[in-house]
C-alpha cells in the first residue's frame, strides 16, 4: 500500500510541476520576466482579444466577469469598476493562482512566483 501511495504522490508532483512549468512559460511570454503581478495578469486577460466578457448587476453594483482560455491556461477575472475582486489561473487543470481581494494580504502589485517542485520531497 505504501508503494501505491508513493506512486500516486509522484504522479501528483509531476502533474503539478508540469502545470507550474507551463504557467511560468506563459507568464514569461506576457511579462518577459520570471514572475508577474496580479495586476499584470489581470491586464493581460482584460485586453486579450479572445477574452469573453460578461457584465451583471447585483444590488446596483456592476460586476464584470472575464474568461480566457489560451493554450492550456484558463483565466478567470472578476472586477468592480476596474478593481480586481478575484483572479484565478489554471494550468493543466491545476490551480496556479487564486487571488481574492477580500482575503489576500498581497497587493495586486506583488510579484507572484511559482514554487520549484523538482526538489520537493
Amino acid at each position: 500500500m505504501n508503494i501505491s501511495f508513493n506512486n500516486l504522490l509522484n504522479k501528483a508532483k509531476i502533474g503539478l510541476n508540469q502545470a507550474f512549468g507551463h504557467a511560468k512559460e506563459t507568464l514569461y511570454s506576457i511579462t518577459s520576466a520570471s514572475s508577474a503581478t496580479v495586476q499584470q495578469i489581470a491586464d493581460y486577460v482584460r485586453n486579450h482579444p479572445d477574452t469573453r466578457i460578461t457584465t451583471k448587476q447585483y444590488l446596483g453594483v456592476t460586476i464584470s466577469f472575464y474568461e480566457l482560455s489560451k493554450d492550456e491556461m484558463r483565466y478567470y477575472l472578476e472586477t468592480n469598476n476596474g478593481k480586481i475582486l478575484q483572479l484565478d489561473v489554471h494550468s493543466l487543470n491545476h490551480s496556479v493562482i487564486a487571488y481574492r481581494s477580500y482575503r489576500d494580504q498581497l497587493s495586486v502589485n506583488t510579484p507572484v512566483k511559482f514554487p520549484d517542485l523538482q526538489n520537493a520531497k
